[in-house]
């Protein structure tokens, strides 16, 4: 989560609870009647609100409130049901409630100190370790967590036929592309699927950048999972987090370290993980494009940088351009 993120002028902001609902929520929560001496919005999109809320002589002194739209409301069910703090890294749910259509989470506050600027070759070796734990802990959990229903699940059997459903969906909205474009991601579908197959399935955050993970008193801690938290393959949240996206800052001027972290906690070489990232860097666009979709075909035109369309017509482009380098 960015703080301060300006408001898009092509989304409608969730509606908010009215304060007094608010308030008798903490007073609920503290036990006792609160008093929010300071609230700093740290992001207000068309699905979620979310804010770091002080509170005056009370414990814990600030606590992160979240209200959320379906289906950014699976939240509530991954902390509660499937995370385990102490191995996900993950903050506690205090309490929920709802509101007309809106979930609203009391969650826990790790502080604002994400690793958008606050990092070091030593807590990008620390990230790396921790990510590589992880996902080896929650391998020995997928057919448990899948039983629940909760989150999506894409193997490489999958592959296919999702690409397909894009390229299906894609054809519909009369985008300016080369027909050859959508073509060629179509029958790249089966070279993920070959080149992944082999590789372990595991919980994924799914939206792992620098800015969803927080450095505070010498620990690292993962938040904001959410409706991309799915069952897949762990290469997937590797490749976000050494990714040259704005939303890592400055974390991509340690991708090495991250990366021989990783492979060293995970026993993998390091060669072996640098020439499957390639394709799963394809996927995690092909995902992020899936989303647009959906967004699409909820009637929702814009996202926070800008229109859909535009939008889908640049991630096409980098598809293919990983595509044409892979070959």
């Amino acid at each position: 989560m960015t703080p301060n993120t300006p408001e898009s002028e092509y989304l409608k902001p969730i509606s908010l609870v009215p304060q007094a609902k608010l308030n008798a929520w903490l007073d609920e929560f503290y036990g006792k009647t609160t008093k929010i001496t300071f609230t700093q919005i740290l992001r207000h999109r068309d699905f979620s609100y979310v804010a770091r809320i002080f509170i005056e002589d009370a414990l814990p002194k600030s606590i992160i409130f979240k209200l959320v739209l379906p289906p950014w409301h699976i939240e509530q069910d991954i902390i509660e049901r499937i995370l385990i703090p102490s191995i996900a890294y993950s903050p506690q749910i205090y309490m929920t409630a709802h509101y007309n259509q809106m979930t609203a989470l009391f969650i826990e506050d790790f502080g604002p100190s994400n690793l958008l600027s606050h990092i070091n070759a030593k807590i990008a070796s620390c990230l790396g370790e921790s990510l590589a734990k992880f996902h080896r802990s929650y391998c020995y959990r997928v057919d448990e967590i899948a039983q629940l229903n909760i989150l999506n699940m894409l193997t490489s059997i999958e592959i296919p036929i999702f690409v397909e459903k894009i390229i299906k969906d894609l054809t519909t909205y009369n985008l300016p592309l080369n027909p050859n474009q959508l073509s060629l991601i179509n029958n790249f579908a089966n070279a993920i699927a070959n080149a992944l197959a082999p590789e372990p399935i595991s919980l994924i955050h799914g939206d792992f950048y620098a800015e969803n993970i927080i450095y505070n008193s010498d620990k690292l801690h993962f938040i904001d999972w959410s409706w991309f938290t799915a069952l897949s393959f762990p290469l997937l949240d590797l490749a976000s987090i050494i990714s040259h996206s704005s939303k890592n800052g400055q974390l991509t001027e340690f991708k090495q370290n991250i990366l021989e972290s990783y492979c060293f906690e995970s026993g993998r070489f390091l060669s072996e993980i640098i020439n499957l990232l390639p394709y799963a860097h394809v996927l995690n666009k092909l995902l992020f494009l899936n989303w647009l979709i959906i967004r699409k075909n909820m009637g929702i035109e814009g996202t926070t940088v800008g229109p859909v369309n535009d939008l889908m017509v640049v991630t096409i482009n980098d598809i293919n351009e990983i595509i044409q380098s892979i070959k």
